[in-house]
């Protein structure tokens, strides 16, 4: 897992002792992204955290002030982020700027050394696209999801995802995902903010 500390606000120390408000935000297309957010906010409230989850294709009139940290999951499918999760941050970009924030960007680019570098321009490309800065940017490995594949997304995750690359169980469901690593970067983010 990759995290990037971007320049910009920081937050130390803002929030004390006292339980942090937080939004979970995610958009998913298989279902991975789903998984990780609620592994996020599972591990947020056993630090005692008040967390609020939300898919973001079903969000309607939610009040970002509300909360006093933000955590934004999404995929990447076609070399593109959710068009749910690129909508709810224009929405609310305004607010977004205002709170200390962290980014997991999912995928299977994400998983192998060789190509983190693709995973980084898909998050450049999104935030130039939404004009988004978050405090902190993490690169998160996704699951493969054969059981849901057709022939050609079967093909297209192969040669264009897998670039010939050889896995362990080819053809199975396979999660990627280092649990133990996301744990760890969620944890260094809330220290970061003061929490």
């Amino acid at each position: 897992m990759v995290c990037l500390r971007l320049k910009g606000l920081v937050h130390r120390g803002i929030f004390g002792n006292k339980a942090v408000k937080v939004l979970v935000v995610y958009g998913t297309t298989e279902g991975q992204t789903r998984k990780i957010a609620e592994h996020v906010s599972r591990h947020l409230r056993e630090d005692h955290h008040e967390v609020r989850l939300c898919d973001s294709a079903q969000v309607r009139n939610l009040d970002i002030a509300l909360f006093d940290t933000i955590m934004i999951s999404a995929s990447i499918h076609q070399q593109a982020h959710q068009e749910s999760v690129t909508n709810f941050v224009c929405a609310h970009l305004g607010q977004l700027r205002t709170r200390p924030a962290l980014f997991l960007s999912v995928s299977l680019s994400a998983a192998f050394d060789e190509t983190k570098p693709e995973a980084k321009t898909y998050v450049d490309r999104f935030l130039a696209d939404t004009g988004w800065q978050p405090t902190r940017i993490c690169l998160v490995a996704g699951a493969l999801r054969y059981s849901t594949y057709d022939y050609y997304q079967e093909q297209i995750v192969k040669h264009t995802v897998l670039k010939g690359r050889e896995i362990a169980e080819p053809g199975r469901d396979q999660e990627l995902t280092d649990w133990e690593g996301l744990s760890r970067d969620v944890d260094a983010f809330m220290r970061s903010i003061g929490k």
